[in-house]
């Protein structure tokens, strides 16, 4: 603390600074004499085809990073560090901009504008007609901002819009006669519920992990090496030659399908929880811990590091965090409420008589209890506990958020 006490402060300048030097830098021309016959070139010519909107809304982003960053000590989570600039090629392709707007003729086209010297309006056509965006711009709703972002050989344009607020929802009848259900997220059996869930009219409770990046490892593997033994080095990416771009594209684009893969596994089955289901029990995960690397240090190496980098990759395939943000977020759409327990011994607890004994998971799958001699799945047991602890909360419990929680 006295050190950043004593710290020169350094004034960092911020989205509104940084824009009048663009706007007074942009057009002016390279500096330095001029050949005969030669035209005056701009210091930095790509400028001219980039609508300044685009520019504005990256500087808007780099103020909050480093907004974020000076105030991580106040702020709620982890410590943040200090922002990294985008490398091209190295970071997710994506602009924002606001004067975007739905062709509504077929809602198959969007019109993007343009400006004065700058880049020229044009319509781009969209893969799918957007119906769900028209019947929102219909109930009055309002578009802010749209992100287009490109993953893998795809562009995808997404539109945020301001609808007005209608009431709250609330649970159907259906999902207050199901009561509470507990959800044990896993890498093996990526979630196990503790009570059924009716998906294509079967009930399940357990959910096997696809290992999406596990059954696409052979052929990311197959084009990594050949982008790596097609590089040449001390040569930008945009000099590389056509079969290092190839390879690039093809690990861009197995990418891109796995993420989409992923995604769509996610949402089938966050979407059946909260739609059935009126409280849901989730752990209280810490990611970024569960996936920290073992290597150590040179003093101290660690042990099993690559056993924990298999595990860690296989933790971050299933997506813990991203099934946690889309049930918060879709139990608000439908009336569910959400409450997080402490996941300590939820695997090791009889659910039947509360014994805790780490003997009693005698396999990955079984759980019999040294006690009472219960058995059950271990992964459906630790679902019945969570479910348990969320339906009597102790101290340190987190109140349910969502529209069935809210007092």
């Amino acid at each position: 603390m006295e050190a950043a006490r004593n710290a020169p402060k350094v004034k960092i300048p911020g989205q509104f600074d940084i824009q009048k030097i663009f706007l007074a830098e942009r057009d002016q021309p390279l500096p330095g004499p001029l050949l005969p016959g030669q035209e005056p070139r701009r210091l930095y010519p790509w400028w001219k085809g980039v609508n300044a909107i685009v520019c504005q809304q990256a500087f808007r982003d780099a103020d909050t990073a480093f907004a974020n960053w000076k105030n991580s000590a106040r702020r709620k989570g982890g410590p943040v560090g200090f922002p990294r600039f985008k490398r091209r090629g190295r970071c997710r392709d994506s602009f924002r901009m606001f004067s975007i707007r739905l062709v509504e003729q077929d809602l198959r086209h969007v019109r993007i504008g343009g400006e004065r010297g700058g880049q020229p309006a044009f319509t781009v056509r969209l893969h799918r007609p957007a119906r769900r965006l028209a019947r929102l711009l219909a109930q009055g709703g309002e578009t802010k901002s749209v992100t287009v972002a490109r993953e893998g050989h795809r562009w995808f344009v997404a539109f945020n819009v301001r609808v007005p607020a209608g009431a709250p929802p609330r649970a159907t009848r259906r999902q207050r006669g199901a009561g509470t259900v507990g959800v044990d997220l896993g890498v093996k059996v990526f979630a196990a519920t503790s009570d059924p869930l009716l998906i294509n009219g079967t009930e399940l409770q357990l959910f096997e992990n696809p290992r999406l990046l596990e059954n696409a490892g052979r052929q990311l593997r197959k084009w990594q090496r050949r982008m790596a033994r097609r590089h040449v080095r001390g040569l930008r990416a945009d000099e590389q030659s056509n079969g290092w771009k190839e390879a690039r594209d093809q690990v861009a684009r197995l990418h891109a399908l796995v993420a989409a893969r992923r995604s769509s596994t996610q949402h089938l089955l966050t979407k059946r929880i909260v739609t059935q289901y009126e409280h849901v029990a989730l752990e209280d995960l810490r990611v970024k811990n569960m996936t920290a690397s073992a290597r150590g240090t040179a003093q101290s190496p660690g042990r099993n590091v690559k056993a924990k980098a298999g595990l860690n990759r296989a933790i971050l395939d299933v997506g813990f965090g991203e099934i946690r943000r889309q049930i918060e977020y879709k139990a608000l759409l439908y009336g569910a409420a959400v409450t997080v327990v402490d996941p300590a011994y939820t695997s090791q607890t009889c659910n039947r008589c509360g014994h805790v004994d780490a003997k009693s998971r005698r396999t990955r799958d079984l759980f019999t209890c040294t006690r009472c001699g219960h058995a059950t799945h271990a992964d459906i047991g630790a679902a019945i506990n969570i479910k348990t602890r969320a339906q009597r909360p102790g101290p340190g419990q987190e109140r349910p958020q969502g529209a069935a929680g809210v007092p």
